[in-house]
């Protein structure tokens, strides 16, 4: 394996926006573009990493662990773990994430079992640029519309839907029975950390038994010692890249002799590396752990 620069695949979705189309070429999906995804489904070496322009709400939904996943889509199957870093985030963006502390685990539980509508019931979490979330299997979770996320997650596409807001589709069927066997009524969530663009140098932003996340803020000349299978995502300051559009804009960096541009993301080979990161932009690596 060499390093290089990942061609992302662009995926259409009913909730998605227009902010990731550059990033893919000329009718390679048809919009709203909701996610780009550097990485695929199955990958026994790194996590996948995706971009996801949130223009209208996600359903509410959760997602399994290993041992669940392995019992009900069979043996090799895996689960699917999570993490965000907000990259934008309009005027009073929030998402739901986790239990309202306000909220029991038993009404919640009941609420699942008698098919009620959940989303009250969980926890609204305002959020702006550099917010950095953890999402464990079991953790009922909705983005909302005006976000902009970088998500790292296992290589699973295990997503069990428990509700849509009202859209009916056959290609986005809800998933009652396998979400109450997934859900983890007691769970709540928080922010983990913020990333700091006014603090130069490294720092560990997730670390689980699925994957780690690191960021590099700028400025930064050093060398680095690259984990196998690293997937590097250059990102902007939302003071220095005015993400009306979300791509292009703000400073390129290099990593290991690859230039990268802001939103582009590259698939690193082990070893010691030569970084350099101008200020107002970050690299986010993401890897097994």
């Amino acid at each position: 394996m060499s390093d290089k620069i990942i061609s992302p695949r662009l995926v259409s979705r009913v909730w998605g926006g227009e902010r990731l189309t550059a990033l893919g070429p000329a009718g390679s999906a048809t919009p709203p573009i909701g996610e780009a995804w550097f990485g695929e489904i199955g990958s026994q070496n790194q996590p996948l990493v995706k971009l996801l322009d949130v223009a209208d709400r996600l359903s509410v939904q959760v997602h399994p662990t290993d041992a669940l996943a392995a019992e009900l889509h069979g043996t090799g199957s895996i689960g699917k773990r999570e993490a965000w870093v907000i990259l934008d985030a309009a005027p009073g963006a929030h998402l739901l994430l986790g239990r309202d502390p306000a909220v029991s685990a038993d009404q919640l539980q009941h609420a699942l079992q008698s098919g009620s509508d959940v989303a009250p019931l969980l926890a609204k979490i305002s959020v702006t640029a550099g917010d950095v979330l953890d999402v464990p299997p079991g953790t009922l979770h909705a983005l909302m519309p005006g976000l902009l996320v970088w998500e790292v997650q296992q290589p699973s596409d295990r997503t069990y839907r428990v509700s849509d807001w009202g859209r009916s589709s056959s290609e986005r069927p809800l998933h009652h029975a396998e979400a109450l066997r997934a859900v983890n009524a007691a769970a709540t969530a928080q922010r983990v950390a913020r990333l700091d663009w006014e603090a130069p140098g490294t720092r560990t932003l997730i670390g689980n038994d699925a994957f780690t996340v690191t960021v590099v803020v700028g400025p930064w000349s050093e060398p680095m010692q690259l984990p196998h299978g690293a997937i590097a995502t250059l990102i902007s300051s939302p003071s220095m890249s005015g993400v009306e559009s979300g791509v292009g804009s703000g400073a390129a960096a290099r990593v290991a002799g690859i230039a990268l541009e802001p939103l582009q993301s590259a698939l690193m080979t082990a070893g010691l590396a030569a970084i350099e990161i101008p200020h107002g932009s970050a690299l986010l690596f993401a890897s097994r752990s």
